[in-house]
């Protein structure tokens, strides 16, 4: 007898920025159900309306998602709540659905935005089972390297699915995955959150040496000494060592240091070039997400007491020191 088809999930994707919408078409593409929800009305309204978004040339989101700027009637018995809202935006999305959205019983929440909470220093992960608390123990992470241009293009991406190893982490790889994109379950939120964040800021770093003209020997030493202030943060922070070396941090932070798809690289390069922090970011068109990554990390160095000049050479260009810093923190003097 042939088995019965699995049920589809019901998934609420909280956000219409770029990872968010391509998210949502490429859920719907695996066949399941997606309500996509963004802040903004007349944004909701126009992507409603064409489809499209403008900053991804060519994409057209699939008709099968509904889209919603009433987060209650999105939210509604979703059996998976996807957070692709900025990272300044989780706790108060969350807060939303706690206070005004019901979603189905047992439902688990995926997050895909990259940072750590000011003051708190809490993940992403952790701000969503705080305000959350409905899905608390059935929280996961998804990073990697993950340029949204790129995966809507069909770009063969690699992704790590950082939670709970249990047999509902293995069901959420299983609808995430397919097609060009590839998503693996990993025991490790912690790290996979850290990783996701932390190489926002090293990309920043690797930005402003582009800047400043260094070439790809002076990238090659700036990533490699990133990586092992990652390391020993992370660590200090109760991840994995060799979360740290896959795909959501080394891998991470080879594409995000190096690609001109990066809006923290090229946010560097301006940084590099002289441009003060705010006529850098005025000139981006989207978050940068790197500076309050990096901004998070020095935070996180003083609280774990963990030694990293390069993470604070980068954060204090951010605020307007001069970003010849960063080189000096790779030990050369001019």
């Amino acid at each position: 007898m042939a088995r019965p088809p699995k049920p589809k999930e019901d998934v609420c994707v909280l956000g219409g920025g770029l990872w968010g919408v391509v998210l949502a078409e490429h859920l719907a593409e695996r066949g399941a159900r997606v309500r996509l929800w963004e802040f903004v009305p007349e944004v909701a309204a126009a992507l409603a309306r064409t489809r499209r978004h403008q900053l991804i040339p060519g994409f057209e989101l699939d008709a099968r998602v509904q889209v919603h700027s009433d987060l209650p009637a999105a939210a509604a018995e979703a059996s998976v709540l996807l957070f692709a809202v900025p990272s300044g935006a989780v706790a108060a999305t969350a807060r939303a659905l706690r206070e005004r959205a019901r979603p189905a019983p047992n439902a688990a929440a995926v997050n895909a935005s990259k940072g750590v909470e000011p003051g708190t220093l809490a993940t992403m992960g952790d701000v969503i089972a705080r305000e959350l608390p409905a899905v608390r123990g059935r929280v996961w992470t998804l990073s990697g390297p993950s340029f949204a241009r790129e995966v809507a293009r069909g770009v063969p991406t690699s992704l790590l699915l950082g939670g709970p190893a249990v047999p509902r982490a293995a069901r959420l790889a299983e609808v995430l995955h397919g097609g060009t994109i590839s998503v693996t379950p990993w025991p490790d939120r912690v790290g996979v959150e850290l990783g996701g964040s932390l190489k926002n800021a090293i990309a920043v770093g690797a930005g402003i040496l582009d800047g400043l003209g260094a070439g790809a020997n002076t990238k090659a030493a700036l990533l490699v000494r990133g990586l092992a202030e990652m390391s020993s943060l992370i660590r200090a922070c109760g991840g994995r060592a060799d979360t740290v070396y896959g795909l959501s941090g080394l891998g991470d932070l080879i594409a995000t240091g190096t690609s001109g798809e990066s809006r923290n690289r090229a946010y560097g390069e301006k940084l590099g070039q002289g441009l003060t922090p705010a006529r850098a970011q005025a000139e981006i068109p989207t978050v940068v997400e790197g500076v309050e990554a990096a901004a998070g990390a020095r935070a996180l160095c003083l609280r774990r007491r963990v030694k990293a000049p390069l993470i604070s050479a980068i954060y204090r260009a951010t605020q307007g020191v001069p970003a010849r810093g960063v080189l000096e923190a790779l030990g050369f003097r001019s």
